[in-house]
């Protein structure tokens, strides 16, 4: 398939590093030219400054947006419109209002459109899956976690910190993995009770956010995200009835990545244990791009990105009346 990729930064670097040997990019794109001229003379391609010159090419199949949330929908309904395929990376716009114009573009347009949750693909959540399909741990009755960081220096003058820019704060920047893997685990949630907070950086979007996801028969996961950490941090624990995982880590400056498998004792006591670790090394990108090319083989539809977004919305607005709200 013919590739193009619009944004060259980080996230751009690692989707066009992810790339199948047999897949071709033909073109990348910027607003900052030199990163799109790096980027292209790394894997051998055409660069452009205008995104549009690039979805303007007939040949290209799918287009890949790694650009800030604030870019997405313009880009995404361009591309679709002009009958691309398209990975956008999270969150798929700026809110539920943006993600719900995309979905209904990819519709009309018969085209695949899929958002970039590459958590899905680590090894360790892989691995956690099978567990539970297996029925090893029972019927899920909660799920627990932490994720985020310490920030940076400077951070509040980044675009991540302008809610005209970013939509949100954390809870739309990490927070939405979280959601995303609880969907995974126990399905669609009924209804949200969430808070977010400033509790260390003076910028005009949360930096921190705790929220409780009610799932069928009121199961829930209960989840904090936060730029409050002083560290990388990842934890997800999934408790069932006869037993639990814990999944720590995602490699890099988050820790190695690991996995234990506890299973309960019946009779009381402490459960036995099994730990699995995992090569530091993240092939989750290139597992998410060989997902996505299944996607489009077998006309697989989604909507992930506004499920996690209207997740996000529900949260947002849980603050403000600080009362539960439905989905």
């Amino acid at each position: 398939m013919n590739i193009g990729i619009i944004g060259c930064g980080l996230i751009g670097n690692k989707r066009a590093l992810s790339i199948d040997a047999r897949d071709n990019i033909v073109a990348v794109s910027d607003i900052d030219i030199s990163k799109a001229k790096t980027l292209a003379s790394k894997i051998g391609c055409s660069y452009f400054k205008n995104y549009k010159d690039l979805i303007s090419d007939n040949t290209i199949d799918i287009i890949i947006i790694s650009t800030p949330n604030f870019m997405i929908k313009e880009i995404a309904l361009n591309a679709l419109r002009n009958k691309k395929h398209v990975i956008s990376e999270k969150p798929l716009g700026k809110n539920s209002k943006e993600s719900k114009i995309i979905q209904d573009c990819a519709i009309k347009n018969k085209r695949i459109l899929y958002t970039g949750f590459n958590h899905r693909f680590h090894p360790s959540i892989i691995k956690a899956k099978k567990i539970i399909d297996k029925n090893t741990i029972g019927d899920i009755i909660h799920v627990h976690g932490h994720y985020g960081h310490g920030g940076r220096p400077g951070m509040e003058t980044e675009w991540r910190s302008k809610k005209t820019l970013s939509g949100g704060g954390e809870l739309l920047d990490q927070g939405v993995h979280l959601i995303d893997l609880a969907i995974l685990f126990q399905g669609f949630p009924k209804k949200v009770y969430g808070l977010t907070s400033n509790l260390a950086w003076d910028i005009e979007v949360e930096d921190s956010s705790s929220f409780i996801l009610y799932h069928q028969e009121n199961k829930h996961s209960l989840f904090s995200v936060g730029w409050i950490y002083w560290k990388n941090k990842f934890e997800v624990s999934i408790y069932g009835e006869l037993g639990y995982l814990k999944i720590t880590g995602l490699g890099g400056s988050y820790g190695n990545e690991k996995l234990t498998l506890g299973l309960r004792n019946l009779k009381g006591g402490k459960p036995t244990t099994k730990t699995f670790y995992f090569n530091n090394k993240d092939q989750s990108w290139k597992r998410e791009w060989k997902f996505f090319k299944k996607m489009i083989q077998n006309k697989t539809f989604t909507e992930n990105g506004l499920q996690a977004n209207l997740v996000v919305d529900a949260i947002y607005k849980s603050n403000r009346n600080k009362s539960e709200i439905k989905l």
